[in-house]
């Protein structure tokens, strides 16, 4: 039988890589896809009979042994009616799901189809100013916040049979922790001489969030140690959670009504588990809610469309809720740091471009603006 190694000294090309689950004389096309921020490359396959699917390397460091779990997590869910989450193809050889060429593991999937919600450019940074088209692009937002909460309720359903476990939430644990060094840093973060930055776009984004944490910092920091200090003892009902699922990894598709006079929104499928773990299932509403506040013009608003696109698939306590709630606020403090840290203390580069960095850092000061307001 063909082993699953192939040898670690390089990585090999998407097309050797898919002789493991496809003829070769099959394939029509390999296209790499824009990187996004987790290290992990992506391309789209295209074989005979216009079949698509997606072939993905997962970021070196990561274990065969870890994607095997993943994909235990994924399937499960499948099996229990989640259609949403992609197929895994096994290899030919069928000695698992995924294979390791070179120093990286390597999956096959079927291609996810539809578009994930974009904001119009024309509205980016006007939150604060209502207007007649802002209106029904709002609503459309809330719209698919609803079904893109429900979608992942779904999927905290599916995957629940794999066990239940009451315990502190890790992510509450996490954020706590890392409030802790970044504080211990900030000092350092702020006299920082941002004219390293060489990108202008990215170094004025850069230098609005400085000010801030120069600024804010230690009282909003105050503020959240003790929001999560109070919820640090709670015992939560923790489970499997995607604990990485923003608006880049929800698609939707616009489907025909019955009578095929208008259409109707779906989720056809969501993407990217690689940070699948035990968590609270709050975190990932947390994260949901987090990649649209930034434009929304309503923090209470927004929150009851998830809220309640939640629960149409599954309950949701008050104690995850409240979680959910304080995670957001401490997310945006503390992107807004690891952020600036990453660029400016530790030098770190990184697969996507500046524009999409200064992008995040002015979505954070954003989040971080409706909670003064």
């Amino acid at each position: 039988m063909p082993q699953r190694r192939l040898g670690a000294d390089m990585i090999p090309s998407p097309q050797a890589v898919l002789q493991h689950w496809v003829d070769p004389a099959d394939i029509v096309s390999i296209d790499p896809i824009a990187p996004g921020m987790s290290g992990a490359a992506l391309f789209r396959v295209t074989v005979t009979g216009q079949k698509r699917y997606a072939l993905k390397r997962y970021p070196i460091g990561t274990s065969l042994l870890r994607v095997d779990e993943i994909h235990r997590v994924m399937t499960h869910s499948r099996r229990n009616g989640c259609e949403f989450v992609p197929a895994i193809l096994a290899p030919r050889d069928h000695r698992g799901s995924a294979i390791e060429a070179g120093a990286s593991v390597w999956e096959l999937v079927r291609w996810v189809g539809g578009r994930v919600w974009q904001e119009p450019p024309a509205l980016l940074g006007t939150w604060s100013v209502p207007t007649p088209e802002s209106e029904l692009v709002h609503q459309e937002r809330l719209h698919r916040m609803s079904l893109g909460a429900s979608a992942i309720a779904r999927f905290h359903r599916s995957v629940a049979t794999l066990g239940t476990q009451y315990q502190p939430a890790p992510c509450l644990l996490a954020r706590r922790k890392r409030l802790t060094e970044l504080a211990a840093i900030m000092n350092q973060v702020v006299s920082a001489d941002r004219r390293q930055i060489e990108n202008l776009r990215l170094r004025h984004s850069l230098e609005i969030a400085v000010g801030r944490l120069d600024v804010d910092w230690k009282q909003a920091k105050t503020k959240i140690e003790s929001e999560l200090a109070s919820l640090a003892e709670t015992r939560f009902a923790t489970q499997f959670v995607l604990r990485d699922v923003h608006c880049d990894h929800i698609f939707f598709s616009d489907l025909p009504a019955v009578e095929g006079e208008s259409t109707q929104t779906a989720v056809t499928g969501i993407i990217d588990f690689d940070a699948v773990r035990v968590d609270a299932p709050a975190s990932d509403l947390a994260r949901w809610i987090s990649g649209f506040l930034a434009q929304c013009t309503d923090v209470h608003t927004a929150w009851q469309s998830v809220l309640a696109g939640y629960r149409v698939e599954s309950s949701l306590d008050e104690q995850q809720q409240v979680l959910a709630e304080r995670l957001v606020r401490a997310s945006a403090w503390i992107n807004l740091g690891n952020w600036a840290t990453w660029l400016l203390l530790e030098h770190q580069t990184f697969s996507y471009d500046d524009e999409l960095i200064a992008n995040r850092i002015d979505q954070w000061l954003r989040v971080i603006s409706h909670f003064e307001s």
